[in-house]
């Protein structure tokens, strides 16, 4: 339960009166507030820095008239981003951020996106989570998961940073990397035949 002091005063030119009062706000459980939340997630690829890469694509919703100062940290098999702002701003409903990634574009892109107030290793007032699977080039599936406080690595602080794990995805980029590296094994076979022969020759000539 979160509570806001307010006070009001009261006067007139001779005299005045000074009234406070408490508006306690449930954020975890408000139905007359709405509470910012992960509306969408999309792989995509985008042009960052001159330089085309893999990203996520996140929009974050919130119908309230007030700022929360939320933030967002993206965690996939080969991505832990650090926190980029959630913020939406009070003039308008939804907010869409970009978020590089590490992963090349024909890899499976899976993860996790964590939406918070506060530090993301702590119970957040304002939270939401939500896990992905998709492709640059296809479709992304998301689906809601409850908000798991994580560690990260901050400045002075020796912790385990948390990282995400998928053993179904990681086996299929796997494959997607031995397919990847089929044609060069096969051109450095040639190579290796022809230096072998060039060998051959240059020592029988001696």
């Amino acid at each position: 339960m979160d509570a806001s002091n307010h006070t009001i005063h009261l006067g007139t030119f001779g005299s005045h009166e000074q009234v406070n009062f408490s508006v306690g706000i449930d954020e975890t459980d408000s139905t007359e507030i709405p509470l910012p939340k992960i509306e969408n997630v999309e792989v995509t690829r985008a042009t960052l820095d001159g330089e085309e890469t893999t990203a996520l694509r996140i929009t974050v919703r919130n119908e309230a008239n007030v700022q929360y100062l939320t933030d967002i940290r993206v965690t996939t098999l080969e991505t832990n981003s650090g926190g980029h702002s959630g913020r939406v701003p009070i003039e308008e409903t939804r907010r869409t951020v970009l978020v590089p990634l590490n992963e090349e574009p024909e890899m499976i892109v899976a993860g996790e996106v964590r939406l918070y107030t506060g530090w993301v290793h702590n119970e957040s007032r304002i939270s939401d989570q939500v896990e992905f699977e998709g492709t640059v080039d296809g479709e992304t599936e998301v689906w809601d998961r409850e908000f798991e406080p994580i560690q990260i690595d901050y400045a002075n602080r020796d912790v385990e940073e948390y990282q995400y794990r998928n053993a179904t995805v990681k086996s299929k980029n796997d494959e997607i990397w031995r397919e990847r590296l089929k044609p060069v094994a096969a051109v450095a076979g040639v190579l290796l035949v022809g230096i072998l022969l060039v060998v051959s020759v240059l020592s029988r000539r001696r």
